[in-house]
């Protein structure tokens, strides 16, 4: 499924999604194969952005890192944990230790050169919550982290987000300059009200916490909530992180590109200069089902990812239907160079 500009469409999509008007009416069923025509009409109601089915898709090799049915497991049995938490009450988040076990364990014997692809990012906080557990490992496995060190920098990237189980502030898909006074005052409080939820459970620990508490924080003491300059290195790796996958994904933030995203943690006086070096090495740039423009002018799609964030694996088409497949790209030293995103 790919979302995809009303303005862009070439005749002959097939829809992915109904499209809907506000009130729920269907104006479009599910598997309408598109009209040229239609982009009118689409636009005349405002509707800018619709959903069709990837051709490519059955192409695309999608690396997460872990398999897409493994990383779903590790999503709801996150969700499940965390959304039986009763502040100060017997919680049983005693159980993410083994969850925090497995993902490492799978994570270390992951034998993966490719980088990392996002892809379809959404808003949902378990999804945001398990991305960012991998980009801690990422950054974790060229720190060197020892099992244990590792172990406990998972368990705080897992609980980073508990304190939104007791604010009724939406964080998806929002910029904070859009929110009331009253609102970002709330909305800040989910780091504290995380760290005091879990100031009683004694079995996690200390750094732990304080990735909860100061994931927000930043290198120039511009963050919250104590606007504290972290020396500890898995604190600056959870803000780092953090910081990328909200702006991709539209937690707490407008919804970025990667480029967008990679803009903002280029910040010296607020990252890490070397975690982001790592990152950009380790986080593809054009993520699996990206159409793109090489420079000598063709259209292409990204099926995977090599060792090389700047180099993809591509299929050149003249459109985006599957007959005007033309050949693929697997010759990495003579990869052509992709010059804009279509």
């Amino acid at each position: 499924m790919r979302e995809y500009r009303v303005s862009e469409l070439t005749g002959n999509e097939v829809l992915a999604k109904s499209v809907c008007m506000e009130n729920g009416s269907v104006i479009l069923e599910i598997g309408t194969a598109l009209k040229v025509s239609y982009k009118e009409s689409l636009t005349s109601l405002n509707i800018q952005k619709i959903y069709v089915e990837d051709p490519f898709e059955k192409y695309e090799k999608v690396n997460f890192y872990f398999k897409p049915e493994v990383f779903l497991k590790f999503e709801n049995e996150l969700k499940a944990i965390l959304s039986q938490h009763i502040y100060r009450k017997d919680s049983g988040l005693r159980k993410l230790e083994s969850l925090v076990k497995e993902l490492v364990t799978v994570f270390e014997r992951t034998e993966e050169d490719r980088v990392l692809d996002i892809k379809n990012r959404t808003s949902d906080m378990y999804e945001h919550t398990i991305y960012i557990t991998i980009l801690v490992m990422l950054l974790g496995r060229e720190y060197g982290f020892s099992r244990k060190r590792m172990e406990d920098a998972v368990l705080g990237c897992l609980l980073h987000d508990l304190g939104y189980r007791y604010i009724d502030v939406d964080y998806r898909d929002c910029s904070c300059r859009q929110l009331k006074t009253s609102e970002l005052c709330e909305l800040k409080k989910h780091t504290i009200l995380g760290y005091t939820a879990l100031e009683k459970e004694g079995w996690i620990p200390e750094i732990s916490k304080l990735m909860v508490l100061s994931h927000h924080e930043r290198l120039d003491g511009s963050g919250y909530p104590l606007k504290q300059k972290n020396k500890e290195k898995e604190c600056r790796m959870i803000q780092i992180c953090d910081a990328f996958d909200c702006a991709i994904s539209g937690m707490e933030s407008s919804k970025k590109t990667i480029f967008q995203a990679f803009d903002l943690i280029s910040n010296q006086e607020k990252f890490e200069n070397r975690m982001e070096k790592i990152l950009e090495k380790k986080i593809g740039i054009y993520p699996a089902g990206t159409v793109v423009k090489t420079e000598e002018g063709k259209r292409a799609v990204v099926i995977s990812q090599t060792e090389n964030a700047q180099a993809p694996v591509i299929l050149y088409t003249g459109g985006m239907q599957e007959n005007h497949f033309v050949t693929e790209n697997l010759n990495r030293e003579k990869a052509p160079k992709i010059i804009n995103i279509m």
